[in-house]
């Protein structure tokens, strides 16, 4: 597949061209190829903006806007965050019903595969070709910190990959089990899919380098937009709790969040990078923000979007019921929502709606991807299951009790940041939906899955097997 990068208008960044025919796979007609970008390093760091810019930008659907969409779909696959009603608009449902992540055919399976796999081919180029820029001797730091950042970006997309299209890894085994196709190099070879072991190897292996590299750079990072020290082990830290490396998912994860305190204003909408506690994000402006095809679209009720129009999210029984009434993370669900400021909004006979991501009528808000209380949730649990009961515990509770409050916790915090199936998968535990306040005729037949259930793993798009020989699916 070839690939351009190209300069919009007025903006540093640039689009990649990938493989899906319905989401990116537009030639433009402003394009410079990459050996042109690369001959300085300027140009290597606009394609790295560009690789920024990818996490955010419209995907031609209104359920396929980046990150924040894949967040979207791993929450609404698990039991803690839903649909309330059977409304009129209905993006995100077959993701929650578990119908496309099981259809081969389907072309938002395939944003997922592409949307990936397109950041890794991308920083394969800036990896092979930035030390190669005619400026790069006299920009040495530079290229560090440019080459520090895609090494992390390509292990961050394998990491999702595997997880998503790949049974869980299995802490002290073998993992020979097949994961996804490792791509690090430029080649375009078609490639059969790695062990789950070979891929947490390559991942760790692309951790390692880029807090080298950036360990080595004096460049700082001009906003939170930009991989840093700190993302590259809270990176880390989130791969070893997946593998069950302990020491180092609570060593990195205490690291990671040095100079980002808890935030003082939980309730304020989680919209702005400026937050202290926010350590990785994306900024928008008003010219890049996707409108119904965002977000904040989908999950805030005063937006005025979609979550206004019928698809309201709301927060499992187990998870309202274990947050106190004076904790303000549970004031955050309301059965009866009114902002007179914004929307004279009332959700009667709608328990439970969430509306802890909000812009409160502003339609331009950031996004967030990191932030230091996963990262002392990581801590703890990670601490907890050492036995170091002394060091994690914020409660009177020890022992399994202990991890499970962590864990509880972590399920209350982390509501809408994108966790929730990951976690079912690598705890191994039921996905179970039932009493738990959901909407019965919404989810169907996705009421409740078995540990380490075929459903708990995404098919492989139809466009990979009919273009790659060597692929092979995952259990239909």
């Amino acid at each position: 597949m070839k690939k351009f990068f190209y300069i919009i208008t007025g903006a540093l960044f640039l689009v990649s061209i990938g493989c899906s025919d319905d989401f990116l796979d537009r030639e433009p007609t402003d394009s410079v190829t990459d050996d042109i970008l690369f001959t300085s390093i300027t140009g290597a760091q606009t394609a790295l903006e560009g690789v920024h810019r990818s996490t955010y930008k419209f995907y031609n659907a209104h359920s396929a806007f980046g990150q924040k969409a894949n967040d979207m779909i791993i929450d609404l696959l698990g039991e803690d965050l839903y649909p309330i009603n059977d409304a009129r608009y209905r993006h995100f449902y077959n993701w929650y019903k578990y119908i496309e992540s099981r259809d081969v055919n389907s072309s938002l399976l395939e944003y997922v595969w592409a949307y990936y796999y397109d950041i890794i081919d991308n920083v394969n180029i800036i990896i092979e070709k930035v030390d190669n820029a005619e400026d790069a001797g006299t920009k040495e730091d530079q290229a560090r910190n440019i080459k520090g950042q895609a090494y992390a970006y390509r292990a961050y997309s394998h990491w999702y990959l595997v997880q998503l299209f790949a049974h869980r890894y299995e802490p002290g085994g073998a993992n020979s089990h097949l994961g996804v196709p490792l791509v690090i190099t430029t080649s375009g070879e078609a490639l059969p899919r790695s062990s789950v072991a070979e891929v947490y190897e390559q991942i760790n292996k692309d951790l390692d380098e880029a807090i080298s590299l950036l360990s080595a750079s004096s460049t700082t990072r001009p906003n939170k937009s930009h991989i840093n020290l700190n993302v590259v082990r809270a990176m880390k830290a989130r791969v070893a709790l997946t593998t069950g490396n302990w020491n180092t998912a609570a060593t990195e994860a205490n690291k990671a969040r040095e100079g980002f305190p808890l935030t003082t204003h939980y309730d304020s909408g989680w919209n702005d990078a400026n937050d202290p506690e926010w350590i990785w994000g994306a900024i928008l402006i008003d010219e890049q923000q996707t409108s119904y095809a965002s977000f904040f679209s989908q999950i805030d009720p005063f937006f005025g979007g979609y979550a206004t129009l019928g698809i309201q999210k709301s927060v499992s029984t187990e998870i309202f019921d274990y947050l106190p009434d004076t904790d303000v993370r549970k004031k955050l669900f309301q059965a009866d929502i009114y902002h007179p400021d914004v929307f004279q909004t009332r959700f009667l006979g709608f328990p439970r709606v969430g509306y802890k991501f909000s812009g409160y009528g502003e339609w331009t808000n950031d996004y967030i991807y990191l932030k230091s209380g996963e990262l002392y949730l990581i801590e703890a649990e990670a601490l907890a299951r050492q036995g170091k009961d002394a060091e994690a515990q914020k409660q009177t509770v020890t022992g399994e009790e202990l991890i499970r409050h962590i864990l509880l916790e972590r399920r209350a915090e982390l509501w809408g940041d994108g966790f929730r199936f990951l976690d079912i998968k690598r705890l191994n535990i039921p996905l179970d939906r039932r009493n738990q306040g959901h909407n019965e005729l919404i989810y169907e037949q996705a009421s409740h899955f078995p540990a380490g259930d075929k459903n708990l793993v995404f098919l492989i798009p139809q466009q990979e097997i009919d273009s790659n020989p060597n692929i092979v699916q995952n259990d239909l």
